[in-house]
């Protein structure tokens, strides 16, 4: 069973009445369904990648959030298919 809170747990992807559109489900803290669709994703997929790559960004990260939370990018990222 998955032992991480609900917050970093993605969900399976799920398809909508058009083929080309995939919306991803994440789960907030409060276990809300936040569906994103396929630019979203892209989007969400190209600042992950930019904010894990530089080192300010995982430090402002870090401090802000905490250091957990760079390691759920970094995670999300990995899911998401990025680098």
């Amino acid at each position: 069973m998955d032992q991480r809170r609900p917050e970093e747990q993605i969900r399976v992807p799920m398809h909508n009445s058009n083929s080309d559109e995939i919306n991803l489900g994440l789960a907030d803290a409060t276990g809300a369904l936040l569906m994103i669709n396929k630019k979203e994703r892209r989007l969400l997929k190209e600042l992950l990648s930019m904010s894990m790559k530089s080192p300010s960004a995982r430090k402002w990260i870090s401090k802000k959030l905490g250091p957990e939370y760079v390691r759920i990018g970094e995670r999300l990222l990995k899911t998401m298919g990025g680098d």
